[in-house]
């Protein structure tokens, strides 16, 4: 058995490194179909990534060298995709915060920078067009909402009233967003003191 566990260790390759100065430079000047590829390679990096040492690799190398701009403060950055023109653009970039945002040391590099959740909510709140980029920005918030700064800085925000006037209709919303809502609304409103 010990020895079935170290061939399937060894067959786990180590991904190519990448040129990130090159990646951020591309995904802030790049064409709006470059971004979109570029955004859903990175995404599909970190997904399906051996879960483990090779899924923690890649990430740490994301967060080492600040791929989404959190540590950044120039107008310009990889953050701003959030608001893009594009539809396709914006729906990629909340897929990618929304796999961040589903692991803990994803969750803790994206809370380094407040404005991250001010955007979310902001999306959110505004998204309309796209569905998908919608449900992405709500799924993020949820696995934010596991950190308490997070949850205080949301319920500041008013964020639950937003919640509950969107779950006031649930039959026009979709199952997703309808499932996110309500854990999101929970804990937001069943922490402890």
């Amino acid at each position: 058995e010990l020895v079935l566990l170290s061939r399937k260790l060894k067959d786990v390759p180590l991904l190519p490194s990448l040129d990130y100065e090159k990646l951020k430079k591309d995904l802030i000047l790049g064409s709006d179909r470059l971004k979109a590829f570029l955004l859903q390679a990175l995404r599909w990096r970190l997904t399906t990534s051996h879960p483990g040492e090779q899924r923690e690799t890649v990430l740490q190398a994301y967060i080492s060298n600040d791929l989404l701009d959190c540590y950044s403060h120039n107008q310009r950055s990889v953050l701003q995709l959030l608001h893009s023109k594009s539809d396709v653009v914006r729906q990629y970039m909340a897929r990618l915060i929304n796999a961040f945002a589903s692991l803990a040391e994803g969750r803790l590099y994206l809370a380094q920078n407040t404005k991250v959740l001010q955007m979310l909510e902001g999306r959110l709140k505004e998204e309309d067009k796209d569905i998908i980029t919608r449900e992405n920005v709500l799924g993020a918030l949820q696995k934010f909402s596991l950190r308490r700064p997070l949850q205080t800085a949301m319920i500041q925000d008013g964020l639950i009233f937003w919640l509950v006037d969107v779950l006031k209709d649930p039959d026009c919303l979709s199952d997703y967003t309808l499932e996110y809502s309500v854990a999101l609304l929970m804990n937001l409103c069943l922490r402890s003191t």
